[in-house]
């Protein structure tokens, strides 16, 4: 269903509970190995299947962002899942690329500041809305500059 891009596959967190709360219920992540000390999280199934890993930390680390791209009929579900978290998601903010005129360049992107400060970005290629019937992947470099407008 999703899978990580680039950075980062671990994050250090102070409420280890918490954050496995929010992947697993927010997300709906499945918790493949988990200890006092650490939860692996599955994301996505098949023969490829990537992790992301809590690591419980006492002291206090830096905001990270979580970089999660899903396929585009698991965006909005997804989507509406984080603009309901309540209060466990202090700020939520999403947006579309217009319909595009070059290939592969029609996504979605949601924003999330999750618990202990750190800030998920869910993001999706809408192929239905590109120009191009080729359907090529697009690499996370190539989002980024769109969302940026750092081409």
């Amino acid at each position: 269903m999703q899978h990580l891009s680039l950075e980062p596959g671990a994050l250090e967190v102070s409420d280890l509970a918490g954050m496995r709360r929010f992947f697993e219920t927010t997300l709906g992540l499945r918790v493949l190995v988990a200890s006092d000390t650490g939860v692996t999280l599955e994301l996505g199934g098949g023969e490829n299947t990537q992790v992301l890993m809590l690591l419980a930390s006492h002291t206090p680390t830096p905001p990270r962002t979580l970089n999660l791209e899903v396929d585009a009929a698991s965006f909005p579900a997804l989507r509406r899942r984080l603009e309901d978290c309540g209060h466990e998601c202090g700020f939520v903010q999403s947006w579309e690329g217009d319909n595009s005129t070059s290939r592969q360049c029609a996504f979605r992107v949601v924003l999330c500041r999750m618990p202990e400060g750190h800030w998920l970005r869910l993001t999706a290629i809408d192929p239905a809305r590109c120009a191009s019937s080729t359907r090529e992947a697009v690499s996370y470099t190539h989002l980024r500059a769109h969302e940026t407008d750092s081409y």
